[in-house]
């Protein structure tokens, strides 16, 4: 038989099964059956009458026989040590022959596999080399595909965690019970694929909302990009002579793209914008800003806003093909001061968070939950972070009371000495705070150090609570 034609039929079918695998094989498993399969095919067409394939991979403590042919009985103790040895420690006419694979060595320069094989004839030991090879490379790719498999289990476990984690925190028992309602809408979202629009004011947690929703989808495990809907390079990426590059939809590679604050689009500036925006959530087509070459991304988009659909619409009429039936889903989040509820609940974490490092765990009095469940939160689920933050810094103990609590929480009271602001009713915290510390100092005769005492305050916060409600030319008098 010609040498070369051999060889390369040899080659030809030892290649033929480097094929995909069963991605539910377990990697050493699939490897042991592929280096069987070429084993057995060298063994078939070069002639030798046994052949093994010994790997000592990193994992391993010691040299293993993971394929033979008919069997590995014959390479055991001494002879499977002496096969891996560096080249200057191996006898060059040993019986059997033995081929390297060229893979990475151990670093005294030892062998980490060999193909090794009793051979009848110089042309079979002449096969042997390019069979190597062809060993060595599956060897190699599949301990690439075993390194890959563990990445993806491990962004796999962290990306459950996260959602456990995430969907806990809003929808879970110790969740959020004023987003409660929400929970089949975000649930519908993640299974689909069309665009989402999240709409409510600043700081009621859409982007939050829209992570949870790319990461519950199909495609949860792929990149998930913020950018603002006014910043179109940063949306569509840039090209030109300035500073080119790939914006959100590129970047996301095919998974979850959040665009923020579409009302920012509104006015002559933003009609372009408008438009590329629309037909990037038609067909997934768009080009970088700059540039006229179409491009195409299987991204999915969701999209937020401050304003509800129709007013939104009425700013930016340009969206309409996206805000009357290109939208899979529209879901509307409230904002805090309509879920007094929640209210406890974050203002809990945000303290556990925060004071977490100090070992310490303060907790709200019921005074002081009272006061915050009546502000307005401006900022919404975003500003009890903040104000937490400043409570914290007044505290003298582990009770947070009202005289930690920020001055804005009683912005609508009436300035010192002035008269209450329109809108203020009897009996409002504001004026039972007031009338508990002029109670309080007039039991003491007006003695700070004494009032404060009982108050559970601090002489400076005392007075300047005295200032605040008008009592400073009570204590003088």
């Amino acid at each position: 038989m010609n040498h070369v034609a051999s060889n390369t039929s040899l080659l030809r079918e030892m290649v033929r099964l480097l094929g995909p695998t069963d991605p539910d094989a377990p990697p050493d498993a699939a490897l042991d059956a592929l280096l069987s399969g070429m084993v057995g095919i060298f063994v078939r067409l070069s002639g030798v009458s046994r052949a093994a394939v010994v790997l000592r991979l990193p994992e391993d403590e010691a040299p293993r026989v993971r394929a033979a042919a008919p069997d590995g009985e014959w390479l055991r103790g001494e002879a499977l040590e002496a096969v891996m040895r560096p080249f200057d420690q191996r006898e060059t006419d040993s019986t059997p022959a033995v081929a390297v694979l060229p893979i990475e060595e151990t670093e005294q320069g030892a062998a980490r596999g060999a193909l090794v094989a009793r051979i009848g004839d110089a042309e079979a030991k002449r096969a042997m080399a390019d069979a190597a090879l062809v060993l060595g490379r599956a060897v190699d790719l599949h301990q690439a595909l075993a390194a890959e498999r563990a990445a993806r289990a491990g962004e796999l476990v962290s990306l459950r965690a996260r959602v456990s984690s995430g969907f806990a925190a809003i929808f879970g028992p110790g969740g959020c019970p004023g987003l409660a309602g929400l929970r089949a809408d975000v649930e519908r979202a993640a299974r689909e694929a069309g665009p989402v629009l999240l709409w409510g004011e600043a700081g009621t947690g859409k982007a939050g909302l829209a992570r949870l929703i790319h990461e519950m989808s199909p495609r949860g495990a792929k990149p998930f990009v913020t950018a603002d809907a006014a910043d179109a390079g940063s949306v569509f990426g840039t090209a030109g002579n300035g500073f080119p590059g790939a914006g959100a939809v590129e970047d996301a590679a095919g998974g979850g793209v959040y665009v923020a604050d579409l009302a920012g689009l509104a006015g002559r500036d933003g009609t372009d914008a408008v438009e590329r925006l629309v037909r990037l959530a038609e067909d997934g087509g768009f080009s970088r800003i700059g540039s006229d070459t179409p491009r195409r991304t299987r991204a999915r988009l969701i999209l937020g806003s401050g304003l509800p659909p129709r007013e939104l619409l009425a700013r930016i009429p340009g969206l309409a093909p996206l805000l009357r039936g290109g939208l899979s889903r529209v879901i509307g989040v409230p904002a805090l001061r309509q879920r007094p509820g929640d209210i406890p609940i974050l203002l809990e974490r945000a303290a556990a968070v925060l004071a977490g490092r100090s070992g310490t765990r303060p907790v709200f009095s019921p005074r002081a939950v009272k006061a915050l469940a009546a502000y307005s939160w401006p900022g919404n689920d975003a500003e009890v972070g903040s104000l937490v933050a400043e409570a914290l810094l007044s505290r003298t103990g582990n009770r947070l009371d009202l005289g930690d609590l920020p001055a804005r929480i009683f912005s609508m009271a009436p300035a010192a000495g002035g008269d209450a602001v329109r809108g203020v009713r009897p009996g409002t915290l504001w004026e039972l705070e007031r009338d508990r510390i002029a109670t309080v100092l007039s039991r003491h005769g007006w003695v700070k150090t004494r009032a404060a005492r009982e108050l559970g305050l601090t002489p400076r916060q005392l007075g300047w609570r005295m200032k605040r409600y008008g009592l400073a030319r009570e204590a003088e008098n």
